[in-house]
Order: structure tokens, then C-alpha cells, then sequence
């Protein structure tokens, strides 16, 4: 029979794992989309973190409302964050590539107003739908809840914390997503500046031709038959992405 005492204490252990887990439900995609309700959210954090007790392991013997226990609190929410953000960064790599590809096509003058990430560009959210959508296929959610709960053995509640050296490599992980932003924005981008170089040579021998009323539209057709051609090479790139996100939080947090 459970007493009262082991149950307090049961509720105090999902506690101090529900910090890390909300932060992670905070920031990585999809868990922390701005369209899921923010009680979904709450759900899953608390969801994942009875899940992750028996890896948690017990509460420590610090008092929550004392400067220990504060920043203890602080500590194991900044973990949490730091692993949802590190697989965003890879992300939002799609983000960056649909406003390149936006740029060259003109379809920048169309946004999708997003309250997360303000003027989103159509073909940003086409982008950001496809890396969502290989997060699911790859079983990338579940890869992330297995490094979370490897994380409670390398930096245990209330006594892990973050190097500045760890931090540094987040930071120069943001490199990464603007070469992948490239990577999968380059085949359409060089295309669309060589059709903007035949139109200018256009230009020069029939000035009198309306550019923007015939050139947009070609622009806008051959830039989306460029999207679905290489829409299948990305794969590599979205591995490479996704490889080293999870790679960072596994030497993070991960013991990887």
C-alpha cells in the first residue's frame, strides 16, 4: 500500500522531470508548434515525463522555493530548451531555404501571416511541412524522447549543468543550418537566376516587351516544376541536418 509520504514524493520526482520535458514540448518542432493548443502541450510534457520517471530517477534533497532549488529549477528547464532548440535549429533550415527560393520566384510578395514566425513565405511553409513530415517518417520524436531519457543518467535533476564549451557548440551549430538552407535551396535558386539572365538579355533586344506580365508568370511555373524535381535530392540533406542535431545532443546530454 502506498503511504502519503511516498506518494508526496512521487509527485515531487514527476515535478523535477516535468521541467526538463517542458522544455523540450517548448521548443522542439512540432511538440512546440504555436498551432497546438498550449494544453496539448502541457499534456505531453507531463505525458513524456511520467513516462521518463523510472529514468529521472528520485527528486533531489533541495528545497524548490530555496536559492539551490531555484536554480537548480533554472538549470533543468535551460536543458530541456536547449535540446527542443538544437533540433529546431535544424529545421528551420527549411524556413531559411522557402524565403531564398521565395526571393528568385516573386512569390515573396505572398506571405502566410505566422504569429511564430511572423511574414512567413508560401514557399517556407511547403518546406516546413516536408521537414515535419521526415521528422515523422524517420521516427525522429522517438529518437528524441530515447535522448531525453539518456540525458537523466548523464546530467541527473538538479545536479547537471551547461559548460560554456557545451553552449559553444550550439552556437556554432547554427552554422550548419544556414549551409543546409543552401544545400536545399541552391538547384532552384542557380535556375531562377538563369532565367533572370535570359529575360534580361530579352530586355536589351526588345525593350519595348512587357518583362513583369510574361516573365513572372514563366518564372513562377519554372520555379515550381524545379521544386518537384528537386524535391527528391533533398533526403541527403535533411539526413545530414537531422543526423547532426541528434549527434550535438547526444554528446550534450546524450553521453554519444
Amino acid at each position: 500500500m502506498i503511504t502519503a509520504l511516498q506518494l508526496a514524493d512521487g509527485v515531487l520526482a514527476l515535478l523535477w522531470a516535468l521541467l526538463r520535458t517542458g522544455g523540450v514540448v517548448m521548443m522542439a518542432p512540432l511538440l512546440g508548434a504555436i498551432y497546438i493548443p498550449n494544453r496539448i502541450r502541457i499534456l505531453l510534457a507531463m505525458v513524456l515525463a511520467f513516462a521518463l520517471l523510472p529514468a529521472a530517477g528520485p527528486a533531489p534533497d533541495l528545497e524548490p522555493v530555496s536559492p539551490a532549488g531555484v536554480v537548480a529549477i533554472a538549470r533543468e528547464l535551460a536543458i530541456g530548451i536547449t535540446i527542443g532548440f538544437v533540433l529546431k535549429l535544424a529545421t528551420e533550415a527549411a524556413l531559411l531555404a522557402g524565403q531564398l527560393v521565395s526571393t528568385g520566384m516573386g512569390l515573396s510578395f505572398a506571405t502566410v501571416v505566422d504569429p511564430q514566425n511572423g511574414g512567413m513565405p508560401l514557399l517556407g511553409r511547403f518546406y516546413v511541412i516536408v521537414a515535419s513530415l521526415l521528422l515523422l517518417a524517420t521516427n525522429a520524436h522517438l529518437s528524441l524522447i530515447a535522448l531525453v531519457a539518456q540525458s537523466y543518467a548523464v546530467a541527473p535533476v538538479g545536479a547537471a549543468t551547461l559548460a560554456a564549451p557545451e553552449a559553444r557548440l550550439v552556437v556554432d551549430f547554427a552554422g550548419l543550418m544556414f549551409a543546409g538552407a543552401l544545400q536545399l535551396s541552391l538547384p532552384a535558386v542557380v535556375a531562377i537566376l538563369m532565367v533572370n539572365v535570359a529575360f534580361g538579355v530579352i530586355s536589351r533586344a526588345a525593350p519595348t516587351l512587357n518583362l513583369f506580365a510574361v516573365g513572372f508568370p514563366i518564372t513562377i511555373l519554372l520555379g515550381l516544376v524545379i521544386l518537384v524535381v528537386t524535391l527528391r535530392t533533398q533526403g541527403p540533406v535533411w539526413d545530414e541536418l537531422l543526423g547532426a542535431a541528434f549527434g550535438l545532443i547526444g554528446r550534450l546530454f546524450g553521453g554519444g
